[in-house]
């Protein structure tokens, strides 16, 4: 019985840890980068011609992306027209550009910029080209000191809700990523390759462990109940009568 019981539980380690693997590999996230603001509500607002920039934004490793990111309130009209450029820091030199064509409605927006790859910071602006004004979401400057948002050059108080997006990776591709990035807040002697060796003996070698354990455990109540049935087969031992106190000779005459 115990013995299938730890079968039982190998199995169903098994059985969890392909489901682990299948949903890391067919969920994912398309994000690259996020500036850390959050949409928390209206801060910055393009009027018709003009232009808010979020800058400098610095990719970690120059990473890849193609799409830019951000929530939007059109104050219940249809969305105007908006051209997002992305530029480097230095020089302004336009990098990526795309539109969102004007109609859309409140609520999260991605557009489709081309492949951007630099390690050099940049910065990703949002021109109004409709004749209604349109609010750029995110929350005060402080979400993200290293950037802020500019309107037609002028800094705010305010960062606006970026991200960096591109074609959706599995959870399992973008492992080499996640431990990269968090090897950054390490000690020295840490690395990417530390964080992946420790996150395979937590899949692994944990439940390897608890395996063992159940076994060895399971062993032992074995061992236990076969002592117990050789000692019900074996003669019962009898008890030994208490030897009796020698008398003087002549405490029985006296009787």
């Amino acid at each position: 019985m115990r013995r299938r019981a730890v079968v039982g539980f190998v199995a169903v380690l098994a059985v969890g840890l392909i489901a682990v693997v299948a949903v890391g590999l067919t969920h994912g996230s398309t994000l690259v980068y996020s500036l850390g603001a959050s949409a928390a509500g209206p801060a910055v607002v393009p009027q018709p011609g003009s232009v808010a920039c979020q800058t400098p934004i610095s990719v970690p490793d120059g990473a890849a992306f193609d799409r830019v990111g951000f929530t939007l309130t059109t104050y219940e009209q249809p969305g105007p027209e908006l051209v997002v450029d992305v530029r480097s820091v230095d020089g302004g030199r336009r990098l990526a550009s795309g539109t969102l064509p004007a109609g859309y409605r409140d609520g999260p927006a991605v557009v489709d910029v081309g492949r951007v790859a630099t390690r050099a910071p940049i910065e990703v602006c949002i021109r109004n080209r409709g004749a209604v004004p349109v609010a750029v979401y995110g929350q005060a400057t402080i979400a993200s000191p290293r950037t802020n948002a500019t309107l037609d050059g002028k800094r705010l108080t305010a960062d606006m809700a970026i991200t960096l997006n591109r074609e959706q990776r599995s959870f399992i591709a973008l492992l080499p990523t996640m431990a990269e990035r968090a090897s950054v807040f390490r000690a020295g002697w840490v690395g990417p390759f530390t964080y992946l060796v420790l996150a395979l003996l937590v899949v692994v070698g944990a439940p390897v462990l608890l395996v063992r354990g159940i076994a060895a455990a399971a062993r032992a109540d074995d061992d236990d109940d076969a002592s117990a049935e050789r000692g019900e087969d074996e003669p019962p031992v009898p008890a030994e009568e208490p030897a009796e106190e020698a008398r003087p000779a002549g405490a029985a005459q006296e009787r």
